[in-house]
Order: structure tokens, then sequence, then C-alpha cells
């Protein structure tokens, strides 16, 4: 019965695909939790999202082959690139060049470390699904989202969600039901996991949608669109508080804080009330002894029975980098972190996890030392193309009159531009102490928001070049 329902689902997800690539691409957003149906065909380990995003691909293909003229056969495919006057290599590559490098090691650095692995089945399956489906995705995403108004309804896709999760939230914080630990289903202590089995799931997908969600509301004008916004706001922030994610509150309040400082009516405020929190916070006695408090117990010869959450980070990191150490060009593989860490492990009442719970020590110790340096290479080259249109660079936005239609537009711009910065600054504070890459709705929700980023960035681009070539330029 399963496998028929799962025939017919794919089947309606590819008419719909094929009606329209970019419904394909809402409905794969939308079903992003969808990972977690899990099947085999062929003997071969598969999920429903997984599903999705092949037959995307393939109808996409078809359609360019339809309507581009898209060859499918490989030695063809060589012939056009050497071919100038091909048609397909007249369509533009979306990707930014400063981009394509990076994104080509970060393959390459993956592929690697799956044959340096240990387990080379289990890593292939995590190669496949974190890095070789995250990229195909991420390929139809910018072909074919390529306006802010079609950024915004992506935004608005993974805002259902959001609420999707936090009304099975609701429920679950009310009567505890669902939830598969006794500790985090009894009342006292009752921490809501949702679809996904654990509580931290939800915050690692939910804080950047809240932060990308900030971005609409401040753009958007009909009041419906508003109304659904903050009803994303409000029951992302309860399901991240029902969850008990302390690390994704400091990652929103991260996001929250660069956001007010990058909007320059804002900045002044927001640097005078940081300085008095840190000022207070490093001279009153209450604030000041929990601060020496927290750092005096990173100090210590053997962990307590019951240690703290920083406690554990701490020893993880410490552990972790040791064995890097001994490792550091491929580190310790695809999915080898728990095998290798075995002989650098020193207290037994604590598990040895996935990962090192740190966004860039996961990617060292997953994908070796070439997977550290492209991942840091692809965020700086987001950040850079972030400001090139941010509060700081965009100075044409000055010179247009208010209420016209160029100053909305690139209003519009703007914001979703600062928003789309400060959910990746979520995401990466928050990645400080979790893992907010190595799953398979996280790869995907990392590429996108760099597909945000890519597609506002050539759009206006492609706006400037517009303007440039206007009346009063001709």
């Amino acid at each position: 019965m399963l496998y028929l329902l799962i025939i017919i689902f794919y089947l309606l997800f590819t008419w719909v695909s094929h009606r329209d690539i970019r419904w394909g691409i809402y409905l794969t957003l939308l079903f992003l939790p969808s990972y977690l149906i899990r099947f085999q065909i062929l003997g071969m380990p598969a999920t429903l999202l997984e599903g999705m995003i092949w037959l995307l691909f393939i109808v996409w293909l078809l359609k360019l082959r339809q309507e581009k003229g898209l060859t499918l056969n490989p030695v063809k495919w060589v012939k056009n690139i050497l071919n100038p006057q091909s048609l397909i290599l007249k369509e533009q590559n979306p990707i930014p060049r400063f981009f394509r490098l990076p994104m080509i090691l970060f393959l390459a650095a993956a592929t690697i470390s799956a044959f340096v692995s240990p387990q080379l089945q289990a890593a292939l399956g995590i190669w496949k699904a974190y890095f070789v489906e995250a990229l195909m995705f991420f390929i139809i995403f910018i072909y074919n989202i390529r306006t802010s108004a079609q950024v915004k309804q992506v935004i608005r896709i993974l805002g259902v969600l959001t609420i999707v999760i936090g009304l099975f939230a609701i429920y679950q914080k009310l009567t505890g039901d669902l939830i598969p630990h006794p500790y985090w289903a009894a009342e006292a202590t009752r921490r809501v996991t949702t679809f996904f089995g654990y509580p931290n799931a939800n915050a690692l997908l939910i804080a950047p949608v809240l932060m990308l969600t900030i971005g609409n509301l401040l753009t958007d004008k009909k009041f419906k669109l508003i109304v659904i916004n903050l009803l994303v706001l409000i029951l992302g922030i309860l399901t991240i508080l029902w969850a008990g994610s302390t690390g994704a509150l400091l990652g929103i309040a991260a996001g929250l804080i660069c956001f007010l400082l990058f909007c320059k009516k804002t900045r002044i405020i927001t640097i005078a009330v940081l300085a008095i929190v840190l000022i207070v916070s490093f001279t009153q006695l209450p604030a000041a002894d929990y601060l020496k408090q927290t750092a005096g117990s990173l100090v210590y010869t053997d962990l307590p029975l019951v240690p703290s959450d920083v406690q554990i980070r701490y020893q993880q990191w410490k552990e972790t980098l040791t064995m890097l150490k001994d490792t550091p060009i491929f580190g310790a593989g695809l999915n080898g972190y728990q095998t290798l860490m075995i002989p650098y492990h020193q207290f037994w009442h604590i598990e040895i996890f996935l990962y090192p719970h740190n966004f860039f020590l996961n990617f060292w110790s997953e994908t070796g030392l070439l997977g550290l340096i492209s991942i840091i290479w692809i965020l700086v080259s987001f950040f850079i193309i972030s400001f090139k249109f941010s509060v700081f660079n965009l100075k044409s936005i000055k010179n247009l009159k208010l209420k016209t239609e160029n100053y909305n537009q690139s209003f519009t711009y703007q914001i979703l531009t600062i928003t789309t910065s400060c959910a990746m600054i979520t995401l990466l504070v928050h990645g400080l102490v979790d893992v907010p890459y190595f799953k398979n709705d996280l790869a995907i929700l990392f590429w996108i928001i760099i597909g945000i980023i890519i597609i506002l960035y050539n759009e206006r681009r492609r706006a400037r070049v517009v303007e440039s070539d206007g009346p009063e330029n001709r």
C-alpha cells in the first residue's frame, strides 16, 4: 500500500513539475521533511524527498531538450562546449564566476571523502543525499527562480512549512503525544520534536526561515500576506522555544542584531544598546559570576556525571581537534567520525556523536581540509556579493524618488539581500554548537540561501544594465 501511494504521489508531482517547473520546486520545498519517508528501490535505500529531486531534475532536462535543444548525448555535450554558437551556451550561466571553482572543489572534496571513509556504503549514501542531490536542486533552483518576486514566493512556501511544523508543535506541547523520548514527553521537561524525532531538528530548519520571512514582512503590501508572515514568525519562535534550542535563539539574536546594524536608521542605537549590554554583563555581579562560572567549568580534568551542554561541546571540540592533528588532510571521511574518534574519546559516559557539532569542524572532519577551504570560500563569496547591494553599497536608491516603481524594487532588493545575509549569519551562529548542514533538508536549505543571494545579485545586475542603456544614456 505504501508503494502504491508513493507511485501516485510521484506521478502527480511529475505532472505538476512538467506543467510548471517552478511549482515542482515549490512542492519540493514544502515537502522537505519527506526525507523521513524511507523505502527501497531494487534493494537500494531511498527517500521520498530524493525521489522528488531526481524526478524534478529529469523533467527539467527534458524541458530543456524540448525548448532549448539540449542533447542528452554526452558526446554531443563535448561538441557543444567546443562550439561557441551552441544554443545551450547562449543561455547565460546564472552561477557567478567566483562561485564556480569553490563549488567544484566542494563536490570534489565530498567525493574524495566518500572513498576515504571507513564505511564506504554509508558514505556514498551521504555523498549522494547531502552533496550531489543538494547541488542538483540548487542548479534547478537558480536556473528557474530568476526574480525577487519568485524569491518571495519561495520564502512563502518555506513559511507555510514552518506553519505546519508550528501547528504540530502546539499539539505536542499541549498533549505530549508522538514525542519519542519519555524525558522529552514528560510535562515538566517537555521538548517538541514534531516530524523529526528530536528537538533541535526543528530549530535548525526554522531559524534561518524566520530571518528570510522578515524580508517578506517588510516588503509585502497585501494585508493577508502580512498576516501570514506574522503567523510564520510567531509559530516559528514558539516551536524553537518549545524545542529548547538555545543555539537557535542565539543565532536568531545574532541575525537580528546584524539586521539592525545593516539598516542605517537603527545602526547607532543598536551599537549603543550592545555596548551597554556588554558593560553590564562584565560588571554586574550576577551576570559576571555566571560568565566566570561558565568559563571556569571548561577547565577540568574530568567531566562530571551530568555535564552541561557547554562542557559536552567543549570536550567534543577538544577531542575532534586532537583527531584532526593526526589526519589534517582527509579528516575522518564521510560518516567516519564516530569510528575514527574511538581512540580519542576520553569519557565513557558521554556518547560519540555523529558530528563534532561545530559548522567548520563538521566540514573539516567529514570532507577534509579541501572541504573546509571550499566551504569557507563559498561563504566569503556569499557575503561579498551580499554587500554589493547592501545598505553600504546600494547608493543608487538614494537618488530615486519615493513611491516610484524603481524605488520599491530597489528597496525590495536591499531588504531581501540583508535578510538573506542575516539568515546565513543565523545558520552559522547556530552552527557553532550544532550541525546545520549534514541532513537532507538542511543541506538543501543551505543552498537555497546561497541561491537566493545569487538570484538577487543576477537580477540587480540585469536591472543595472537596462538602466545604463536607458534613453538618457543613449
